[in-house]
């Protein structure tokens, strides 16, 4: 496969990268996050997290001072401000489904400590949301998909003295010019990723620190081939990491952080079954324990056996329910006995069965709730992360709750999604089902009692 002129420039920066701090600085503010960890994931929440890796790392490689304040931390979030107010340059916050809050008071305190200061977006919330977002955090440039190449062409626009006004030639960006929101042409996505840096992790005030990071979130792959109604996917395609290429990364970061334990964050881990088979094979050569994330559909007993073989611990399934009707609607190219063989087999293999499950998709009745807790409770599946349908920007869900009139002011409802969180069973119900909140509430508590009896026995 021929690369594309993006991959092509990725990869020559790669391999050799610009002088060190050869350009301005370069500040990430990562914000805070409300969110209660998912049981045996918590560590994702205070570790470095990838797509910031991969920023940050481009950004080194193009020459720039990069400096990482990571509020997460407990970092003070005045000193943050007033440091990348005082280095200039360009300071940039990723944004993700719960960050807007944080977002915005950062952009605004640094704009006001520094009104020269070059103010820069990405990430998954506003690529999903662009218009009213750009428009209420009024950034200079907003990278809209994937960031890597965006941002390289943005570095060099900026450092040549360019504007946002006269950027409207690099693609995959969102402008706000003369207060309308503009786009720029749509961005081709990476589809060889073995272009992309091993991201420098020791760019994370914490990893300084203490280089040691006993477990890591980390990908193989971007994107997925499901189209559910209730995900948000900003990647059209699937796009890889071969083997060869994931297995230098895993040499790296276990050698430098002496990781024994990846959560291996694939949408769909089991999407390429012979590549499977590699990836499985450089987790078992490096001693590494080790959980995946994927769908039910393409689950194959002797796989199983391998993947257990090889270092996997658990494997977290995206259940969301067991009532075929349900599935349906949710658009989840699912049935039912595809997920009861997929646990059932897994058990066998002697990995446990972690499951993502959804109280109040479309469609959702009393027996659809009951069928969704007496499978937990027959199988040996942990209900391992619950939580009511939260509509996402950028998906039917989301189209379907503004239709209904749940959602009428975008900035507002980004606001409590800042408050919601996962797993509580308080939580707000939005709620698309023709059921009342009671029996949803009660669902949700007992699939918590499951969770808890199943999590005594989870390592």
């Amino acid at each position: 496969m021929s690369r594309t002129v993006d991959e092509q420039k990725i990869a020559a920066l790669t391999t050799n990268p610009r002088p060190a701090n050869s350009r301005p600085a370069f500040t990430m503010i990562l914000p805070t996050s409300p969110q209660v960890g998912t049981p045996n994931r918590e560590f994702l929440l205070e570790t470095p997290t990838e797509g910031v890796s991969h920023i940050a790392t481009m950004a080194k490689l193009a020459g720039w001072n990069v400096k990482i304040r990571d509020l997460r931390m407990g970092e003070d979030f005045e000193d943050a401000c007033r440091d990348a107010a005082e280095r200039g340059g360009v300071v940039a916050t990723p944004t993700f489904i719960d960050s807007y809050p944080v977002n915005l008071v950062v952009l605004n305190r640094v704009r006001e400590l520094n009104p020269q200061i070059v103010t820069l977006i990405g990430g998954a919330l506003v690529s999903s949301l662009p218009e009213p977002l750009i428009t209420a955090l009024k950034p200079d440039y907003t990278v809209l998909g994937e960031g890597e190449a965006t941002l390289l062409e943005v570095l060099d626009h900026i450092e040549n003295g360019g504007n946002p006004a006269s950027a409207k030639d690099i693609a995959g960006l969102g402008l706000l010019l003369d207060g309308k929101v503009h786009f720029t042409a749509k961005r081709k996505q990476l589809m060889d990723l073995d272009v992309l840096p091993i991201p420098d992790l020791f760019l994370f005030p914490s990893v300084q620190k203490d280089p040691v990071i006993p477990e890591l979130g980390l990908t193989t792959s971007r994107g997925c081939y499901g189209r559910c109604s209730f995900c948000f996917l900003n990647m059209e395609k699937l796009s890889y990491k071969s083997p060869e290429r994931f297995e230098r990364e895993v040499k790296e970061l276990v050698e430098k952080h002496s990781i024994r334990y990846f959560y291996i964050n694939d949408l769909t881990f089991t999407s390429n079954l012979e590549r499977t088979y590699k990836i499985c094979d450089v987790l078992k050569k490096y001693g590494l324990t080790w959980t995946c994330s994927t769908r039910v559909e393409r689950i194959k007993p002797e796989l199983l056996r391998y993947m257990h073989e090889c270092g996997c611990r658990d494997i977290w399934y995206g259940v969301e329910s067991v009532d075929q009707t349900v599935l349906d609607l949710a658009d989840k190219a699912t049935k039912v006995e595809e997920i009861e063989y997929a646990v059932a087999e897994t058990v066998k293999a002697g990995i446990k069965v972690a499951a993502n499950l959804i109280v109040g998709l479309p469609g959702e009745s009393e027996e659809s709730l009951r069928k969704m807790m007496d499978f937990c409770w027959k199988s040996e599946v942990i209900p391992i992360s619950i939580k009511y349908l939260t509509p996402f920007p950028g998906t039917k869900i989301y189209d379907m709750a503004v239709e209904r009139g749940y959602i009428t002011d975008h900035i507002e409802y980004l606001q409590t999604l800042a408050e919601r969180k996962v797993n509580d069973p308080n939580d707000a119900i939005i709620n698309l089902t023709d059921l009342p909140e009671a029996p949803l509430r009660a669902a949700f508590d007992e699939l918590l009692r499951i969770r808890q009896e199943r999590l005594k026995e989870f390592l």
